[in-house]
């Protein structure tokens, strides 16, 4: 067999491979996926990663990014930041050191700070808490809408078939939530803006630039506030086609682009070592 018919036959598998897959994709419905973005976010509860971050803030997208270790199951993570404050870290481990997080600034005097994972200092111009990392919140935000929707919900998600990224490939999804606007609230007596995003599966940011109050100040009993009605009006994401995990999300609200969200050099399926997770590990500068 000579070289030019043997590179034809290899284009002709690799052309069918891809048309199988394809064809091996449509037949998947969006409702399935769902149910194994559930699966997998349920089985992988020790994850490596960099994230990569764009969140819109009056109005321009700020932008961040960092390496990152996470434990689910007790909540721990450990964060070592590239943009912004290049080579700070952060530790949190639920239920320790007051459920305050450690923090090395690596800037002088180079000690050891502890802060409260609302903190202002450690969401570093973002919309989230370091308690955000993962995706739970996400999970949890779909599971409301299954509540909510019931089968009805699957017709508003499209899915769009496999797509190559990050040199592998994803299922991808769009939910159009149909009935998404920004509503009137009454507040109840003790309740924060933080308080009521997490009760609701909102987001607290989105709160604090609708209301422009601090997500922790405590607001009076019978107070009207707006607040949307559901998390976001649009979500597309791509979910390994391995994992079902959502290793890319972006997220709309009326106005636009609201979040977006890219997992890369995800190392997921190991159990990482507790010494990760101290303040003596010996790759860490606290």
């Amino acid at each position: 067999m000579n070289q030019k018919m043997y590179c034809f036959r290899i284009i002709i598998v690799l052309v069918l491979f891809f048309w199988c897959k394809q064809i091996e994709a449509q037949k998947v419905t969006s409702k399935e996926l769902i149910k194994k973005m559930h699966d997998g976010i349920s089985k992988y509860r020790d994850l490596r990663f960099t994230l990569y971050r764009s969140e819109r803030v009056d109005g321009e997208q700020v932008i961040g990014s960092f390496n990152g270790k996470l434990c689910m199951d007790p909540f721990m993570i450990y964060i070592k930041n590239i943009v912004p404050s290049k080579d700070s870290e952060l530790l949190y481990k639920e239920g320790e050191n007051n459920n305050k997080a450690w923090v090395n600034p690596d800037v002088f005097p180079y000690i050891t700070l502890s802060f409260y994972p609302e903190s202002n200092l450690l969401k570093a111009g973002g919309h989230h808490t370091l308690k955000d990392a993962g995706f739970d919140l996400l999970d949890d935000i779909f599971y409301s809408y299954e509540k909510t929707y019931k089968e009805e919900l699957f017709n508003y998600i499209s899915y769009k078939g496999l797509v190559k990224w990050n040199n592998s490939t994803y299922h991808k999804i769009v939910l159009n939530y149909p009935d998404y606007k920004i509503e009137s609230y009454t507040t109840k007596e003790n309740e924060t803006l933080l308080k009521i995003a997490e009760n609701k599966l909102i987001n607290s940011y989105k709160l604090v630039e609708l209301n422009d109050y601090r997500e922790t100040k405590t607001l009076p009993a019978g107070k009207k506030i707006s607040i949307p009605n559901a998390y976001a009006k649009k979500f597309i994401m791509y979910l390994d086609s391995k994992t079902y995990l959502p290793f890319y999300q972006e997220i709309y609200d009326e106005i636009g682009l609201y979040e977006k969200y890219v997992y890369k050099n995800v190392i997921y399926g190991q159990k990482i070592p507790k010494e990760e997770f101290s303040l003596e590990y010996k790759d860490y500068g606290f």
